[in-house]
């Protein structure tokens, strides 16, 4: 009894030690006078938005000649193998990433990518085999340094801003991942409304009613819908893309305005295993290329028309932006775990229904997937960068190389499997892949975190139900005696 009795007081400590742990930079008292400390606060937050608001003009105008060139660059395979080519490049980048980053420092490897996705659009002008592809490499293998420096950049805002305010890290990190992330998707509607505004007026000025029985037949036939994809004359397509570059261009202005120049982390303190915890990251590539690639080209184009694109992708865009910025709020009181396994069960839905849905032309089918969709992938976005941050908060630029470059993978096989037509095999690996995720997510996060950290709201209640029945043996106590 008493071995009993004493196994129990030590567990208890235990877990009292690491709550203590996981709350010392919580009872930090915030250090200088009080408008030192309103200074600080208000230059990161300067930071975290300006950089989301730049990231919105930039991903406005990338994401969406991004979800036109499976359509528009049909013939050919052209728009499937540039895009393939581009997440290719954004694997090998995962080699220079971090001595990039650390080099450049979090602002100006940002910028670069930046200057690199204008190269891209720029070329957009005249998309041939031999403009599009070199300019999908360059591209490419500038996304890992620019994600990797926006991930590590608002880990170290919210590092540093984390004891000035009495706030956990983890929560910090999740909250301004959630809020970039916000800016990224929301970054779908003004891009995409403005491609599916002139694009539908192009297709009613070049199609007339033709196009409508080449959709219908092009829903049974994918083969049907490439021959009036591509018609759409130079100079609809110039104005979109003209749009484009001045979008990218206000991008680098607010950058180079808002977002200050923080000083690299640590440089590597851990063995390499300990990256091999990245196991969000390829079936988030994973989910974002069926997006980009399947559902855009099979689902939509071929059974709604090109013009329909940017429409749906808007939704799809604003139920993630959504999502993320909800996620990187509430995470402080639903456990991860609990987000994580309705996220999954949501996804793995959505997989069977296409599995087992014949396809037809179907606005509500197509607009209602885009919000599950959306969804998902708000939450793996949200959860599967801030996730790293919580594990690796000082080795923030190489964790985030690691990360980025696993999801690129997971990007790049998608691509590669949309260009075979291979629509049943790409759902059936997706829903594999999905379901070891989450098994081995829930063994990293219960190896990795405390259960106050798991299971935040249940342990409160538990401790604040143990203290009043404390509080009231007492008072019986007293009154006896």
């Amino acid at each position: 009894m008493a071995s009993g009795e004493e196994f129990e007081l030590e567990e208890e400590r235990s877990e009292q030690t690491a709550q203590r742990q996981d709350d010392d930079h919580v009872n930090v008292p915030a250090r200088g006078c009080l408008p030192c400390r309103d200074r600080d606060v208000r230059r990161a937050y300067r930071n975290v938005y300006g950089l989301g608001l730049s990231l919105f003009f930039l991903f406005s105008a990338f994401q969406s000649v991004q979800n036109l060139q499976s359509s528009v660059n049909a013939r050919g395979g052209l728009g499937v193998i540039s895009l393939s080519l581009l997440y290719a490049a954004f694997v090998l980048s995962g080699i220079v990433t971090t001595s990039i980053v650390k080099v450049l420092g979090t602002k100006y490897a940002v910028m670069g990518g930046m200057t690199c996705h204008l190269v891209y659009i720029v070329c957009n002008y005249y998309p041939t085999w031999y403009s599009l592809i070199p300019a999908s490499f360059l591209i490419g293998f500038a996304s890992g340094p620019l994600w990797a420096a926006i991930s590590a950049h608002i880990t170290q805002i919210a590092v540093k801003l984390a004891p000035i305010v009495r706030e956990r890290q983890d929560f910090l990190i999740s909250q301004f991942t959630g809020a970039i992330f916000l800016f990224t998707q929301v970054s779908h509607l003004p891009g995409n409304l403005a491609s599916s505004l002139i694009l539908l007026h192009a297709s009613d000025a070049t199609n007339g009613s033709s196009e409508t029985a080449a959709i219908v037949e092009g829903c049974r036939n994918s083969t049907i819908s490439a021959s009036y994809a591509g018609r759409i004359k130079d100079t609809y397509w110039y104005i979109l893309v003209s749009v484009f570059v001045l979008f990218d261009l206000i991008a680098i202005f607010i950058l180079a305005l808002l977002v200050d120049r923080l000083p690299s982390s640590d440089p590597f303190c851990s063995s390499k295993a300990k990256f091999k915890r990245f196991i969000f990251d390829p079936s988030v590539g994973l989910v974002q290329s069926f997006a980009f690639s399947v559902f855009a080209k099979e689902y939509v184009t071929d059974c709604l028309g090109l013009s329909q694109v940017g429409f749906v992708l808007m939704v799809l865009g604003l139920s993630n932006a959504l999502t993320s910025g909800v996620v990187g709020i509430i995470v402080k009181y639903v456990p991860r775990l609990v987000i994580v396994l309705i996220a999954t069960s949501i996804n793995v839905g959505l997989i069977m229904f296409l599995l087992l849905w014949e396809r037809i032309p179907s606005y509500l089918m197509a607009f209602l997937f885009a919000i599950g969709w959306g969804f998902t992938g708000g939450v793996w976005n949200t959860l599967s960068s801030s996730f790293v941050g919580i594990l690796y908060p000082t080795e923030s630029e190489p964790a985030y190389s690691v990360a980025r470059m696993w999801q690129a993978f997971g990007l790049t096989v998608g691509f590669v499997m949309s260009y075979f037509d291979s629509q049943a095999a790409f759902l059936y690996l997706l829903l594999g892949l999905l379901l070891i995720t989450t098994g081995l997510y829930m063994v990293v996060e219960f190896k990795s975190q405390s259960r106050t950290q798991i299971f935040p709201c249940l342990v409160f209640c538990i401790k604040e139900t143990a203290a009043g029945s404390v509080e009231e043996e007492e008072l019986v106590t007293r009154a006896e005696s």
